[in-house]
């Protein structure tokens, strides 16, 4: 299906942003798809280089009609139920001043299902109020703020919210969280709470790390059973998360999920620390270095949004959190972007214990989404 490609394509941008983003001894969490998304109605707006250039770094593989036709049908897809809390919401805000194209209204309206309103960016502390009022509901206050200011030029500013809310499966029993150590990179040890278990997982030993999929709880349609699952990469060694991001690809990412979907669970016992994780990017170097240079400069061609296009984006700023505890995980992201205007069969493990860094994906079920993606290298930082 061609929401196949559209989710293929958020996968392989998911491992382009975490390479360029990552930091060595630094937790780690974003929202790829939230940023996706948000290019994606940025992509509407865009011709000739820039929007060749946007195209090649979201690697889409449609043309500009079918890709946004089919993104709305990949969203309907995740509106299904799965048995956690997913929400998706868009946002667009134009100056009172600045008037757009029908047609590029009509694709963020139709499409993405966007809000539109119209502000008077010169109100600077009433425009940027009621965005971060937007952006705390529909997070349900896990993100309260992204943009405290806005230029004087500013035409456009365009957010994209994601929330996701699951219980686990098989729910870790708070009476047996316990202190133990978790070994950092650096080699030195700490104590944290870890969460514990023993029951049946799907479980892979890979080339020096193991594969772990933690469900959350599901929901049976049509007779298949829908879910979203946390996937936990872990290294043999403490300092081996390095080793591991260096040969991360899209393509080993699929072939371990088939491998892992394939493999009958086993009983497992699993530690995995208690964790939250806040973090903040500006991406516009991020992007930039990826190859999307013509949007951020005066040469940017956004003529399919406005008669007067904006003349270029100042700003994408994105913010995630993710919590994870006995009960499930929490997690939520926002990602905004101002225009600047012209008048944006194995052995049985003893144990997966997760006590020294790792990688982890927010994966749905159905379509191999990448929802969210983070490292854990403190527990505590």
């Amino acid at each position: 299906m061609e929401e196949d490609q559209i989710s293929e394509s958020n996968n392989k941008f998911s491992i382009d942003i975490f390479q360029a983003i990552k930091t060595p001894e630094e937790n780690l969490f974003f929202s790829p798809l939230s940023i996706y998304m948000l290019l994606s109605m940025v992509f509407a707006g865009a011709h000739g280089l820039t929007e060749t250039q946007i195209k090649s770094v979201l690697h889409i593989t449609l043309d500009q009609n079918r890709y946004h036709s089919t993104f709305k049908k990949l969203l309907r897809v995740f509106q299904r139920d799965t048995g956690s809390e997913l929400s998706m919401a868009n946002l667009l805000c134009i100056h009172e001043n600045y008037k757009l194209l029908e047609k590029y209204l009509w694709i963020v309206e139709d499409n993405y299902g966007g809000a539109i309103w119209s502000l008077d960016f010169n109100a600077i502390i009433d425009s940027c109020s009621k965005i971060n009022a937007w952006v705390a509901e529909h997070t349900k206050g896990k993100i309260k703020e992204i943009i405290h200011t806005l230029e004087e030029e500013a035409g456009i500013v365009l957010v994209n919210a994601i929330y996701f809310k699951g219980a686990w499966e098989k729910r870790f029993k708070e009476k047996d969280t316990k202190d133990e150590d978790f070994t950092l990179i650096s080699g030195d040890k700490i104590l944290v709470p870890m969460m514990h278990q023993k029951e049946k997982f799907r479980w892979l030993n890979e080339e020096g790390f193991q594969i772990l999929e933690l469900p959350y709880k599901g929901a049976r349609i049509f007779g298949n059973f829908e879910r979203i699952s946390m996937v936990i990469f872990l290294p043999e060694n403490y300092n081996g998360t390095g080793e591991q991001e260096n040969t991360l690809t899209h393509d080993k990412i699929n072939s371990y999920l088939d491998k892992l979907h394939k493999v009958w669970e086993r009983e497992i016992k699993v530690f995995i620390p208690k964790f939250k994780i806040e973090r903040k990017y500006e991406l516009l170097k991020t992007l930039f270095d990826l190859g999307m240079t013509s949007a951020f400069s005066d040469g940017a061609d956004f003529s399919r949004i406005a008669e007067d296009p904006p003349r270029y984006i100042s700003q994408i700023i994105h913010k995630a959190f993710v919590e994870v505890n006995e009960r499930g995980t929490e997690a939520a992201a926002v990602t905004a972007t101002v225009m600047i205007g012209g008048a944006i069969g194995m052995p049985k493990p003893k144990e997966f214990r997760a006590d020294h860094p790792f990688l982890f994906f927010l994966i749905d079920s159905y379509t191999r989404t990448i929802l969210f993606m983070g490292r854990v290298m403190n527990p505590k930082s």
